[in-house]
């Protein structure tokens, strides 16, 4: 009896201190906040009971993160407040946040249309070259990274305002150097540094790497088993095609690197 007793405290000691077999389970449950996979994937949700709502300053624009990106982020604002230059007047606010299907679904059909005005008209362009103009620097609806809740952008959506003599030179320079401390990447660098492929830089899109880069695999993962079918879900899908999986890999390989801060 006693040899029994010490065999099952033995095992229950090992499970305890062993996270494959206490911890994986919830890991995964956690990736997903009770969504179903595919649909947290693709941004088939509403931010409301599964995001955090976010409001690091006094805009009416509602925006909403994960609960653990909304923690470091607001942990990287009081840094960066607390070290910048005192005559510095510019701060980091949001531009914007959570995007779910059907809001990538208007900003995409909206450029498609030729409603919204892009580098150039899309009058006498094949869907192909309608597309290709799309993608530098807006994505698909379903391929978004804006979808995960643990991508943003800040303060501008224009490079100049964090270059030279911009605005957010000292924002954006603090950034490169600081914001990986906190969980951070640009995903979006110099398209050189990416092979020339994906999106255009975006100097104002960062991301909670540790998280994303999880999800960005899983993505990828559920495209390839075809168990994510963007086939008829918006203006141009068939044109797109298979191409969505590279704009989705080809981000800035130093976001690999970043581990929970």
């Amino acid at each position: 009896m006693y040899k029994v007793l010490v065999f099952i405290v033995f095992f229950i000691c090992i499970s305890c201190g062993d996270p494959s077999v206490q911890s994986q389970p919830q890991q995964i449950e956690n990736l997903y906040l009770g969504v179903e996979k595919e649909s947290y994937l693709t941004g088939k949700f509403n931010s409301l009971n599964i995001l955090s709502e976010v409001q690091p300053d006094d805009t009416s624009k509602d925006h909403y993160l994960r609960p653990e990106v909304k923690k470091a982020f607001l942990k990287m604002i009081t840094a960066f407040e607390e070290s910048k230059p005192s005559a510095y007047k510019q701060h980091i606010f949001l531009v914007s946040s959570f995007r779910n299907f059907s809001h990538q679904k208007g900003i995409w059909e909206s450029k498609y249309t030729g409603k919204k005005v892009m580098r150039e008209p899309i009058k006498d362009k094949t869907p192909e070259e309608i597309i290709s103009l799309i993608l530098e620097f807006s994505s698909a609806p379903g391929t978004s990274r804006h979808h995960w809740g643990t991508d943003f952008d800040i303060n501008a959506l224009e490079n100049s305002y964090f270059e030279n003599s911009g605005k957010g030179k000292v924002l954006y320079d603090w950034m490169k150097e600081n914001a990986s401390r906190f969980g951070f990447c640009q995903p979006y660098n110099e398209l050189a540094k990416r092979g020339g492929k994906g999106y255009h830089e975006e100097k104002w899109h960062w991301s909670y790497a540790p998280i994303s880069n999880r999800l960005q695999k899983e993505w990828v993962k559920s495209f390839r088993e075809k168990k994510i079918n963007l086939a008829g879900s918006f203006f141009g899908a068939a044109v797109l095609g298979d191409r969505a999986i590279d704009y989705v890999q080809s981000i800035n390989a130093d976001c690999a690197g970043i581990s929970i801060p």
